[in-house]
């Protein structure tokens, strides 16, 4: 066995020790990740290397790229959209009515070629076999907006990564790290180098730790949209009232209700308004809270919530779509840290624009 080789082994097996208990076994899994329990963020290993600064960028320019090399081939192929016609579980093919085409990729392989001379965090991927993501540990059911959403995420990823094992010739195992519910510290443990990459969490346009995330990582071509509703209930004289995204927000003594996927949209838009944030088993938990009187609409991503086995609701379309990506590193970030591994620190750019 040459040095190389020897070394080479020596680094997989270390990587593979440092995560053995920290995260969960290599599954490929994608977006929320139903009933896991959060993983020890403190003890994460570092994935490094000795690289250059130029390497570092590369690399991660690298990942991104064969992300996209990878999922643009996937649309070329419309293997994306023989997915939508098996999802939901509980209701094959009505993810069709409420996922979106966002081109800001198209289905183009000849312009989209597969990274050359893997440098980096990239070349460490491929050659220990190993890629480590972000996921957030939300219940597995059907009150919670985010499943008819994960199962759609998981497949794309999984096709991904089956499209870039079959361009390197690889065997990639996917380990998870998790955070539970709410906001999360994601761009802290992108720029730790404790994550590769984070999973279809957060959509393009939002902020993370007092940060756009457009500006505070990189990412890769949309590969999952969707539209906004608002869902008012049949007997609530509001049904007569509001019929726009613009009728909710010139009437601020509405009350909403909101998802973890709708939360940061709604109260950018509407800062006026009262938004309430159901981050476990969202579609039962506002239901209840309009049936009661506390809140008066519901905000979501489902055209429907029939969908979720919630009826007695007529759904009007904001025009809002939102998109999420995977996402890797970006050099020129900072984190606070408090110390607590939780807590969603700010993040800035060490050279300020």
């Amino acid at each position: 066995m040459d040095s190389m080789n020897m070394k080479q082994q020596l680094r997989t097996l270390a990587l593979a020790t440092l995560t053995v208990g920290l995260t969960l076994p290599a599954l490929v899994s994608a977006g929320a990740h139903g009933d896991a329990k959060p993983s020890k963020i403190d003890e994460l290993p570092v994935r490094s290397g000795d690289w250059t600064a130029a390497e570092i960028a590369k690399g991660r320019e690298q990942l991104i790229a064969a992300f996209d090399a990878a999922w643009i081939r996937i649309i070329a192929s419309g293997r994306d959209q023989e997915v939508l016609q098996t999802e939901p579980a509980n209701m094959p093919g009505a993810s069709q009515s409420y996922m979106v085409r966002l081109v800001d990729c198209l289905p183009q392989p000849e312009i989209a070629p597969w990274p050359e001379k893997p440098v980096g965090m990239f070349k460490d991927i491929l050659d220990t076999g190993v890629i480590r993501q972000l996921t957030q540990g939300v219940p597995s059911t059907q009150a919670n907006t985010a499943w008819y959403f994960s199962g759609i995420s998981q497949k794309y990823q999984e096709m991904i990564l089956e499209e870039i094992n079959k361009q390197y010739d690889v065997d990639l195992k996917v380990e998870t790290v998790v955070l539970p519910p709410g906001r999360l510290p994601a761009t802290s443990l992108l720029v730790a180098g404790k994550i590769d990459f984070i999973s279809q969490l957060n959509a393009l346009g939002g902020n993370t730790q007092e940060m756009r995330r457009r500006t505070s990582r990189r990412f890769s071509c949309t590969m999952s949209a969707s539209s906004q509703f608002i869902h008012i209930p049949e007997e609530s004289k509001l049904v007569e009232e509001i019929t726009s995204l613009n009728d909710l927000i010139a009437r601020p003594n509405v009350r909403i209700c909101a998802g973890p996927l709708t939360t940061q949209t709604a109260r950018a838009f509407m800062p006026e308004h009262t938004v309430k944030t159901k981050y476990i088993n969202d579609l039962t938990a506002c239901d209840k809270d309009i049936k009661q009187g506390k809140l008066d609409v519901i905000m979501n991503p489902l055209h429907d919530l029939s969908v979720g086995g919630i009826k007695g609701y007529k759904s009007v379309h904001t025009l809002i779509v939102a998109g999420t990506p995977l996402w890797v590193a970006l050099e020129g970030i900072e984190c606070e840290d408090d110390g607590n591994p939780r807590t969603e620190d700010a993040c800035h750019r060490v050279d300020p624009l």
